[in-house]
């Protein structure tokens, strides 16, 4: 029996630099991906997915510069079961045969 589940993915590309380099600093480029589900939560708890990003960026020492949304969206179908498998300890594995 098949199980999947699809999951809708949001991506942002994120300009930030780094501040423990020394100037003059470079310039990097970054995709941060977030689902449906965790874009949800952070609704209901009024929280902004910019403002989100941007924190965690700055906790790691970077200064955003800036944050776009990249405008499609893209739906992805999961095999539970073949990611189940292939996650399994070997161990577990064996055992199951």
């Amino acid at each position: 029996m098949k199980c999947t589940k699809d999951i809708v993915l949001t991506a942002y590309k994120v300009q930030y630099v780094d501040l423990r380099e020394p100037k003059p600093r470079t310039h990097v480029e970054d995709i941060y991906t977030i689902d449906k589900d965790w874009a949800d939560a952070a609704g209901l708890l009024h929280m902004d997915t910019l403002e989100i990003i941007k924190t965690r960026y700055e906790r790691g020492g970077y200064k955003v510069i800036s944050i776009e949304r990249v405008k499609e969206k893209l739906v992805v179908t999961l095999d539970l079961n073949r990611m189940y498998l292939e996650n399994i300890p070997q161990a577990e594995a064996g055992a199951a045969n």
